[in-house]
């Protein structure tokens, strides 16, 4: 069971949010800084517990249910899966070699982080429900939790693991905001944050083509 909680939280680390690091800078900038951030990390927390548990109970319950009288079911997910994980990871890598990576928010995006606590938090939980939905790493490890039939307390802690560790590098902003020289504050952000958006891009083209390996692999063992 400790390898289960060591492996989510290794995918969570990977699946790094870069939008919301994006944002935190111009959080961190506005009024009650501190406050107005953590509304915005408390909505992307709650949206990936919500989305991690309904995945796991849904998707891992249907998926075993549904494998027993369709055998080609897992080995056609496990070969599409590998696929789009392997196309995911060619494009982060030419997308990080051309320098075509963005690391400031839109400015829509920056009207919207104006809004109240109520609001904001909404959109940090908004922003984290359509990532997660078109996140196949996601997508992937709750299925999988949920076809192990943990018992419900096991299953929470299970997603918090993965929900808490995606969201580590946005507190390390928060963190690094409060703990900078006044002067630098704003320099040590913009430092932070390119460094975390490269590592993020980094770390999900490793575990993409890693997980998109083992997948097509899986798939040919069958």
């Amino acid at each position: 069971m400790f390898s289960l909680y060591i492996s989510l939280a290794l995918l969570g680390l990977s699946a790094v949010d870069p939008v919301g690091i994006g944002v935190m800078p111009v959080l961190l900038m506005q009024k009650h800084p501190y406050r107005r951030a953590f509304v915005f990390l408390g909505g992307s927390f709650v949206s990936l517990m919500v989305f991690g548990v309904l995945f796991a109970k849904g998707l891992g319950t249907v998926t075993i249910i549904f494998e027993q009288s369709h055998s080609w079911l897992v080995p056609s997910a496990e070969v599409l899966g590998g696929v789009t994980l392997l196309v995911i990871a060619v494009i982060a890598y030419v997308q990080l070699r051309t320098g075509k990576i963005s690391v400031t928010p839109s400015k829509r995006t920056q009207r919207w982080l104006r809004l109240g606590n109520w609001q904001l938090f909404t959109l940090g939980a908004l922003l984290v429900a359509v990532q997660s939905i078109i996140d196949v790493v996601f997508v992937i490890a709750m299925v999988r939790v949920g076809q192990l039939r943990l018992s419900s307390l096991t299953l929470i802690s299970a997603v918090a693991t993965y929900a808490i560790t995606a969201l580590v590098l946005q507190i390390v902003v928060v963190g690094a905001f409060k703990t900078a020289p006044t002067p630098q504050k704003i320099q040590t952000l913009d430092a932070i944050r390119k460094v975390l958006i490269k590592y993020s891009n980094q770390a999900l083209i490793v575990v993409s083509t890693i997980l998109g390996l083992v997948l097509l692999a899986l798939a040919l063992i069958r």
